[in-house]
């Protein structure tokens, strides 16, 4: 699998996960809130709705009194001036004192009719009296006033006299009217006996009329005010829920994933560090736990290969195990990323794989090999890279350390003739730690070298068989210990 590929596959599983939690809680969210607000709007309407009631009880209550005082007292006289005018429905009724100032008569009608006059003048709110009998024109009801009127007189004074209220509109502008029954009082019966009043009748009601522009506004100002914080909540939790979301999830995630993707790029050595404290953190350890296991198969499985080898050459017992060790020391001591320096590690135990297609009397052979030997001897970088190449537990630095194990840093090796840094770096470090195990270990045909006289013989051989710097990594490691000495 290529890293394009790979990357691929990573955005979708990312951007899913995000996108599907995201989608989920928010739209859950986002309805929780949006029923929170509409109910805080209705709720909102509805208070400002129940302060115009509540006001327009308070206007008609004062109302009343004000017309109780005035008809306890058989009606008021205010003195005849500007503003002041006699009552056109009770003529007759202006009465002069000794000093010739002139008095008209008002009753509770009448001064019920000026206060709205003077109320209305201000914008504030107006009266009206109404009756379905009207004596006086003015007091034909509206619409409204007249379904009031006629609940009124169906269901008595006592079931009615808290009235009703409607929003009404008139001219594209919106009032509140409350209207409620008025009963004749005994003080009424002075000035309406001769009309036919009785105690205790209903003789029509008294309507209060607001507008409710100021009322309308308030509205508005409060849904703007809400539907910003409503706004401004959505948008909080909404960045909240990403923020979780990247922190709790898809970042564990995320690291969970290129742990997966490290290894399967061939680096060993990945492992997820999670310490979230939660269920990811037990994953991210199940995790670990499971890619050891698996390493360890892997490196059972290649050790098993490399003793397949040894098996069939007594001579070569332990070789591939000690070119590895030499070689991670000398990965080590040049400072190669660790994910390189386990393949290396790996080419080294499997770089002889090979020799398992070579034949006995070749491979066995305790003297010096003749040409058409010698070839056969070394096709066995190209067969082992052919043994490996099928499967796909194998990276490509493992397969060019078998494949290029014998290139000459001077470009004298084979198979293929590569020269210096066009030898890939593990080929350079496994030729060096194979070359000195071969040098120093006995053969059926020699004895092996002193340590002493290996590592002069690598030194002579730097920048002609060898990379020099491969060759001062061997002897730094040795000089440190990671080597081992002889013996």
């Amino acid at each position: 699998m290529t890293g394009k590929e790979k990357k691929g596959n990573a955005l979708p599983f990312k951007s899913g996960l995000g996108r599907k939690f995201l989608l989920t809680v928010g739209s859950v969210v986002t309805m929780t809130v949006t029923l929170l607000f509409i109910f805080i709007f209705w709720q909102s309407e509805r208070a400002i709705i129940d302060q115009v009631d509540q006001q327009s009880r308070a206007l008609l209550q004062q109302v009343l009194i004000t017309r109780a005082w005035i008809s306890d007292h058989n009606g008021v006289y205010l003195k005849k001036g500007p503003g002041v005018k006699e009552n056109p429905y009770l003529p007759g009724t202006t009465v002069t004192d000794d000093k010739g100032n002139e008095y008209v008569f008002h009753n509770p009608a009448y001064v019920t009719r000026i206060l709205s006059e003077y109320a209305d003048k201000q914008g504030l709110y107006s009266f009206h009296m109404s009756s379905l009998k009207p004596l006086n024109p003015n007091n034909t009801p509206s619409p409204s006033e007249e379904k009031s009127l006629r609940e009124f007189e169906q269901n008595g004074f006592e079931a009615t006299r808290d009235g009703t209220s409607t929003v009404i509109d008139e001219g594209g502008k919106r009032f509140y009217q409350r209207t409620i029954p008025l009963r004749v009082e005994r003080s009424c019966l002075p000035c309406h006996a001769k009309q036919g009043y009785r105690e205790g009748e209903i003789r029509g009601g008294l309507s209060v009329t607001i507008p409710m522009a100021l009322t309308e506004a308030q509205l508005m100002r409060s849904r703007i005010l809400l539907s910003i914080a409503g706004a401004a909540i959505l948008g909080i939790v909404s960045i909240s829920l990403y923020i979780l979301l990247r922190t709790v999830v898809l970042a564990p995630v995320s690291h969970l994933h290129q742990v997966a993707s490290r290894l399967m790029a061939g680096d060993y050595s990945a492992r997820a560090a999670l310490e979230t404290g939660d269920e990811l953190e037990g994953l991210s350890k199940t995790y670990n736990a499971m890619t050891n296991h698996i390493i360890d198969s892997y490196q059972s499985m290649v050790k098993t290969l490399a003793a397949a080898v040894e098996m069939r050459d007594p001579y070569t017992a332990g070789h591939v195990e000690r070119v590895s060790r030499y070689a991670k020391a000398m990965a080590e001591e040049m400072g190669i990323e660790p994910r390189l320096i386990h393949q290396i590690e790996m080419g080294a135990i499997l770089h002889d794989i090979g020799k398992i297609g070579i034949p006995d009397d070749i491979l066995l052979k305790p003297g010096a090999l003749d040409d058409s030997e010698g070839k056969e001897m070394r096709s066995h970088p190209e067969k082992g890279k052919e043994i490996i190449s099928s499967s796909s537990d194998f990276s490509s630095p493992v397969q060019t350390a078998i494949l290029y194990h014998h290139e000459h840093f001077d470009g004298n090796g084979y198979p293929f003739g590569l020269k210096g840094e066009n030898i890939p770096i593990g080929d350079r470090i496994i030729a060096v730690a194979d070359a000195f195990d071969a040098m120093v270990t006995d053969r059926p045909y020699r004895k092996g070298m002193p340590w002493e006289t290996a590592i002069l013989e690598l030194k002579n051989l730097a920048g002609m068989q060898f990379d020099p710097k491969a060759v001062t990594a061997f002897l730094k490691a040795y000089e440190k210990g990671a080597i081992g000495t002889k013996g």
